[in-house]
């Protein structure tokens, strides 16, 4: 992610539709999964400015991790201490250490997500919980995924499938962001269409308080509908996998997936 980016980032992750939605989206599955308890490790990686963490830390015994130095800064700005600077590749931490490790729009980010999700699956305790988000379709690729440095975007079936060679064992994928899939494709195209910027610039802008506060409360009905179904189609993709016990992956091993692809 570009630098200033994350200045940004900081002064909208509290109010922002899509940073609401996929927050409270988060702590509802990690509240279901921690059944009250408040003594779990959780660590969540690529934690950017903080906003996420700081609404974790309210759930468990919460530790955060980027490799951006501006980002650690906004989390302390923000209260948010218990911070770390790491790559997702090589985690400080040991073996199975997390009963809940997050990471929230952050494997799309890395060079190598093969390798990224080995140290995910290392740090996560045995039946501990992943939970990741990452954004969906290549076809929806623009400017925006530029300005944020991502390297890819994922169909919920390379997830599983990438998910499963890393030795999860994968629990749900859904997508997310069902009901605002087509303004966003037209917007999409559009900014590819009409680009004016000599540099690449994100998607998100600040909008008028009622359309903010209607996009929030929509995407707060598609949150109930995704407890009970699976949606087909969205802007985002959402991930449960457990590790599956089978093995355990030393951090230098190389993996194939089917095709002959390596990490």
């Amino acid at each position: 992610m570009h630098e200033h980016e994350y200045e940004a980032m900081f002064g909208l992750e509290d109010v922002y539709w899509w940073f609401i939605a996929r927050r409270e989206l988060a702590v509802e599955l990690l509240r279901r999964e921690l059944g009250g308890r408040n003594d779990a490790r959780i660590l969540d990686v690529g934690c950017g400015t903080g906003s996420n963490l700081a609404a974790f830390s309210k759930l468990g015994r919460a530790t955060g991790i980027d490799m951006s130095p501006e980002a650690l800064a906004f989390c302390r700005k923000r209260g948010v201490d218990s911070v770390t600077f790491a790559e997702i590749e090589r985690l400080p931490f040991a073996d199975a250490t997390f009963d809940v490790v997050t990471a929230m729009d952050v494997l799309e980010h890395t060079d190598d997500d093969l390798l990224a999700l080995q140290e995910l699956r290392r740090v996560c305790k045995p039946g501990g919980l992943l939970l990741a988000t990452v954004p969906a379709y290549g076809f929806l690729w623009s400017e925006h995924d530029e300005a944020l440095k991502h390297r890819r975007r994922y169909t919920a079936h390379e997830l599983r499938n990438k998910l499963t060679v890393t030795d999860f064992a994968v629990e749900r994928t859904s997508y997310f962001i069902t009901s605002l899939f087509l303004p966003i494709l037209l917007m999409r195209i559009h900014q590819g269409l009409f680009k004016k910027s000599t540099h690449p610039q994100t998607s998100i802008q600040l909008l008028p308080p009622w359309l903010n506060r209607t996009l929030v409360g929509l995407l707060a009905v598609e949150r109930r509908l995704h407890r009970r179904i699976n949606l087909p189609f969205g802007v985002s993709i959402v991930a449960q996998a457990r590790p599956s016990g089978a093995r355990q992956l030393p951090k230098s091993s190389p993996i194939s997936l089917p095709g002959g692809e390596r990490s």
